[in-house]
Formats: structure tokens, C-alpha cells, sequence
């Protein structure tokens, strides 16, 4: 019965490392999601413990499979496929999504162009479009838990959209935006570096 036990365990850990590094998290990122910590990822994952039924069925929701793939063997396979398509599914309907910021920059800016429309600045729009993709980008990392992610494009919508207003005011001060800018900047980094030490302690 020991014998058996110690076999699930094993079992049941190499199938959760298995899906976490088919599904690119790491430890910490996976742990972030299940409100645990990646030391107890870890000793799961080397058959030392055993997470209970509710975490389970967690983890294979996270993964879209059952319980009882997990458990064994069985049509490892097919699942693993469907995972790593499931991946990919979401890199593309994130880039699908940026595509669509920049397909509406395009047709406003063959709009204005048509119809005369501040037209030595239509080019504008295509700069616009840089905050806006990092925006969507943002809502998207935000939402799949991946702090270091967001925090670059945080980052980078702070820097485009002052790029956007230099170009849009040109005035010869404008520089003195960038100060306020070296603050915030550090703001955003010190909070995600927060957020990301609170759900490791978790």
C-alpha cells in the first residue's frame, strides 16, 4: 500500500511538471496561480507531497485536462497536444488583438488622408497606436498573472505616450515631461517587484 502511495506521488508529480513546462510557467509563475508557494510546486513535483483533490482539480483546470489525467499515463499524448495548443492560442489572440489596434490606426489614417483631414499629421495615428498596443498587451499580461510581462509594457506605455506628446506639442520645454516620467517609472517597477514578492510568500 506504502509502495503504491509513494507511486501516485511520483506519478502525480512528473505529470504536473510535465504540463507546467508545456504550458512555459515557471515554478513561481504556476505556484502565483494556485495560491501557493514554489517550494510547494516544488516538493510536488519531485514526488515528496501530495496536493489535495480541490488543488487538483485547480491545476487541471489551469491546464484544461481531468483529474485523472494526472493521475496516470493515459492518452498523455493527445492532452499534451491540446495544451500546447491551447498555448499558442493565446499568444495568437494576444498578437491578433495588437493587429487589430493597428489595422483601425491604419484605416484612420486612410480616412484622413481621403477627406483632407489635418492631413500633414494624419501620420500621427500610427504613433498612437504604440500606447495603445502596449495597453492591450497590459490588460492581456494582467490577466495570465505574468508580473514581469506587464511591468515591461507598463513601462513602455509610459514612455510611448510621451513620445506621443512631444510630437504632438512641440514646444521647446517639453523635455522637462521626462522628469516627471524617471519617478513613475521607478513606481511601476517598485510595485510589480511588490506584487511579486507578496504572492511568492503566499
Amino acid at each position: 500500500m506504502e509502495k503504491n502511495y509513494e507511486s501516485l506521488k511520483e506519478q502525480i508529480g512528473k505529470n504536473i511538471a510535465e504540463y507546467r513546462k508545456l504550458a512555459n510557467f515557471s515554478q513561481i509563475e504556476f505556484a502565483e496561480k494556485l495560491n501557493y508557494s514554489d517550494k510547494a510546486v516544488s516538493k510536488w513535483e519531485r514526488g515528496e507531497s501530495l496536493p489535495d483533490i480541490i488543488v487538483l482539480k485547480q491545476i487541471a483546470d489551469i491546464f484544461g485536462i481531468t483529474v485523472n489525467d494526472l493521475l496516470g499515463e493515459k492518452d498523455t499524448k493527445r492532452k499534451k497536444l491540446d495544451l500546447k495548443k491551447l498555448v499558442k492560442n493565446k499568444k495568437t489572440v494576444l498578437l491578433m488583438s495588437v493587429m487589430l489596434v493597428w489595422l483601425v490606426a491604419t484605416i484612420t489614417f486612410v480616412f484622413m488622408q481621403i477627406f483632407d483631414i489635418l492631413n500633414s499629421h494624419s501620420w500621427l495615428v500610427f504613433v498612437y497606436a504604440v500606447p495603445a498596443s502596449a495597453i492591450v498587451a497590459i490588460v492581456f499580461f494582467a490577466k495570465w498573472k505574468k508580473i514581469l510581462y506587464t511591468a515591461i509594457a507598463e513601462s513602455f506605455l509610459i514612455w510611448s505616450v510621451a513620445f506621443c506628446i512631444c510630437l504632438s506639442i512641440p514646444t521647446p520645454k517639453i523635455w522637462l515631461l521626462l522628469i516627471i516620467l524617471i519617478p513613475l517609472q521607478i513606481l511601476v517597477v517598485l510595485w510589480n517587484y511588490y506584487l511579486y514578492k507578496k504572492k511568492k510568500q503566499i
